[in-house]
């Protein structure tokens, strides 16, 4: 396993912005469980899909064999992290029954909250990674994609190993600030410092998540009731 490796003050902003990213998706993977009633296990493994399944594709697409989370000391600290992080909240959870002392409300503005910030961040330093294996003169496309995929593939996967369809294709804007996002970044690279680029960047996606969680924007859906599931058949 490689050493850590942060020489400037800019890797370790980056490190601490990407420590931030995985803790939000850790916890907002620690939520999802926590409300589907599942044990321990089941929260920390949906915190640690939550945080790196995203980046485990991206690699895999980049042809990065074996991956940065089995060979980097930085993930290999950030999943024992999200670990510990993920089985304090469970802990809480079920010592202090806070499943049911916590509103539904107060479950949801941490999930969106946490979901946001870790939206936001992976899918710039997704794209700040990408670049840091396949050098500036890769397709910006390709960039794109792997800060997109960076960004929503953690929840993609928590989403349908807890059984629902992906938040990414039924809530809120949500790939969109993705796109604005990872292409600002790749255009502002040519312009500005790398630490600027990926400032400016995220907050894009943060706005504009923010702005459509306030307002409710979503993308426009087929009208009509929702089709119900047909309940199942028992025997007598």
């Amino acid at each position: 396993m490689e050493p850590l490796i942060l020489h400037s003050p800019v890797d370790w902003i980056l490190f601490l912005l990407e420590a931030l990213g995985a803790v939000s998706f850790a916890v907002s993977g620690t939520i999802i469980a926590i409300k589907k009633r599942n044990d321990a296990v089941g929260a920390v493994i949906f915190a640690l899909i939550t945080a790196f399944g995203g980046g485990l594709i991206r690699d895999l697409v980049i042809g990065r064999n074996p991956p940065a989370l089995f060979t980097s000391m930085e993930y290999a600290i950030l999943a024992a992290v999200c670990f510990c992080i993920s089985f304090v909240l469970f802990g809480v959870a079920f010592i202090g029954k806070t499943a049911t002392v916590l509103t539904e409300r107060m479950h949801n503005v941490l999930l969106e909250g946490s979901d946001m910030i870790g939206l936001a961040l992976f899918c710039v330093l997704g794209v700040d990674s990408a670049i840091g294996f396949l050098g500036t003169s890769a397709n910006p496309a390709l960039l794109i994609f792997c800060g997109c995929i960076t960004g929503i593939g953690g929840g993609i996967l928590r989403d349908i190993f807890s059984a629902q369809i992906p938040l990414v294709f039924r809530k809120h804007i949500y790939l969109i600030p993705a796109l604005i996002g990872t292409s600002c970044y790749v255009l502002l690279l040519n312009y500005l410092p790398r630490l600027a680029a990926i400032l400016i960047s995220v907050s894009i996606i943060l706005v504009i998540r923010i702005l459509a969680i306030c307002f409710h924007w979503n993308l426009p859906t087929p009208l009509g009731k929702e089709e119900k599931q047909p309940a199942p058949e028992t025997k007598a």
